[in-house]
């Protein structure tokens, strides 16, 4: 019952905070040009192109986000004056129900070009041509129309493309996942350049397959090799040119400077949550991604775990060792893998360890965090096999049992239940730690969050969601744990 409790209070807190700034709307103050920006706070995705030109200027104030959809709740909550982003960015249907309209276009024109490594002259170039024929013969254009002039891009649907061929993959990384630039409904990509890419896969007679990564972790996913270019409304700078190869611009945006609009209806708080749920669970069954990466999420976390532990036994066994070389191993290991933050370790582990092997994205994931995990708990099962008196394996082996029966029968009982708080912290915390896992491209919880984000730009209810099933997961897990200790230990004294 007190578990049910904490889960509603939770739910209540979350969802009265969504509510917030979605009831009434004010006036914004009316934006002509960039000179109205001055003394502003303008939310810009970090690493942009935007962020790139607007960080010169001194009379703003410049805020970075990871997402847009961060950027439009911060807008919406005030936090922020004006979204720098692209022209194509939003639909008018998507403005009109998020509250928000464009005050003015810049009129700067950016270009979007297809980034390669500096190696794969040749790719490029196929693309290059394939795009130089696409415009030529009008049909660029139509498949801009197609997609991007849609108000919904909910009704539009991929066209029938034939089957892929059979040649070597083609790995595309998507730095974006907008609509209708390239987004998922269910497991298949959709958007103006996925359909780009998937055409170009057919013209030279390789599949296709599309994986997102986070911005700031696709540079070193082009560069190590784990994709071969990347899509996602991608900028054409002088800069960027230096480090990578990029095919002829398919498409030129300008910005849209983006404020809350003035005008909106109230909604109550129980309308509100209808349709919160059927946008972000109901709608193109987007409830599935939750139920997938909350599979991923777990299955990463009990191989790390499981691993981890057997792997924490070795390196506490090697730390007590009378002998120097292998006592001074294991605290060299200890002392590299806590000093490492797990993020740079994960990304290490997948970009640069690991590049080329073919080991999945999961696999490298559960070394990772397992290679951590061990770290730590084998400082805490030393410690507890430590607390166990001298006198207690004396008195097993006085009583005629043998070393190994003293270890399992007297000490092992004791030992774990002295560790098993601590290590019940270090599960949990290994748990939670999982969330960074989209940034190797593994659609685990957190980024089925992110993805419903993407489509809806709630970025309150899949955010509810993520964290009640992060609470409860552990909650289980640490359940699951009390028991099966209190069996064995119950079981030993028998």
């Amino acid at each position: 019952m007190s578990l049910i409790y904490i889960v509603k209070r939770i739910c209540i807190i979350l969802l009265a905070l969504s509510m917030v700034g979605c009831a009434k709307k004010e006036a914004s103050r009316e934006l002509h040009s960039e000179a109205d920006l001055a003394r502003l706070k303008v939310g810009v995705t970090a690493g942009s192109a935007y962020d790139l030109r607007l960080s010169n200027r001194n009379d703003i104030t410049l805020m970075r986000y990871n997402t847009l959809s961060d950027e439009l709740q911060a807008l919406k909550q005030r936090q922020i004056d004006v979204i720098a982003k692209d022209n194509c960015s939003l639909t008018k249907g998507e403005m009109q129900r998020l509250g928000v309209r464009v005050a003015f276009f810049g009129n700067d024109s950016l270009p979007c070009g297809i980034p390669f490594r500096k190696s794969d002259v040749a790719l490029c170039d196929s693309l290059s041509h394939f795009i130089d024929s696409l415009q030529a013969s009008g049909e660029l254009e139509r498949l801009v129309a197609y997609w991007r002039e849609c108000d919904d891009p909910s009704t539009v649907a991929m066209p029938d493309l034939g089957p892929q061929p059979h040649g070597k993959t083609l790995k595309v990384g998507v730095s974006l996942e907008l609509a209708p630039i390239a987004y998922q409904v269910g497991d298949a990509w959709m958007g103006f350049e996925a359909e780009v890419i998937q055409r170009f896969g057919r013209y030279v007679g390789r599949p296709v397959t599309l994986q997102y990564y986070p911005f700031s972790s696709i540079l070193p996913a082009l560069q190590a090799g784990s994709i071969d270019l990347i899509i996602g409304g991608v900028y054409i700078t002088e800069e960027r040119q230096r480090e990578m190869l990029f095919s002829s611009s398919y498409f030129s945006a300008c910005t849209a400077y983006t404020v809350r609009d003035s005008e909106g209806t109230t909604t109550g708080f129980t309308t509100r949550l209808k349709e919160m749920v059927h946008n972000n669970l109901i709608v193109e069954k987007r409830w599935h991604y939750i139920v997938d990466g909350l599979w991923e999420t777990t299955k990463i976390s009990l191989c790390a775990i499981l691993l981890g532990s057997l792997l924490g036994a070795v390196v506490c066994w090697m730390r007590m060792s009378r002998r120097r070389w292998v006592s001074g191993t294991a605290a060299v290991y200890i002392n590299l893998m806590r000093g490492i933050p797990m993020l740079v370790f994960l990304m290490i582990m997948f970009y640069v360890v690991f590049a080329g092997t073919g080991l999945s994205g999961s696999t490298v994931a559960v070394i990772s965090f397992a290679l951590v995990f061990a770290a730590y708990v084998s400082e805490m099962f030393r410690t507890a096999i430590q607390a166990v008196g001298k006198e207690q394996t004396e008195a097993g082996l006085a009583l005629g049992f043998t070393k190994w029966q003293t270890a399992r029968l007297i000490v092992a009982p004791q030992a774990i239940r002295n560790v098993m708080p601590v290590y019940k912290g270090q599960v949990v915390t290994l748990i939670k730690g999982t969330s960074i896992v989209g940034y190797i491209a593994i659609q685990d919880l957190t980024r089925a969050g992110d993805i419903i984000r993407t489509r809806t730009f709630d970025a309150f209810f899949p955010l509810l969601i993520v964290t009640v099933l992060y609470f409860l997961l552990a909650w289980f897990i640490g359940k699951v744990l009390d028991l099966s200790v209190g069996k064995t230990i119950i079981c030993k004294r028998h």
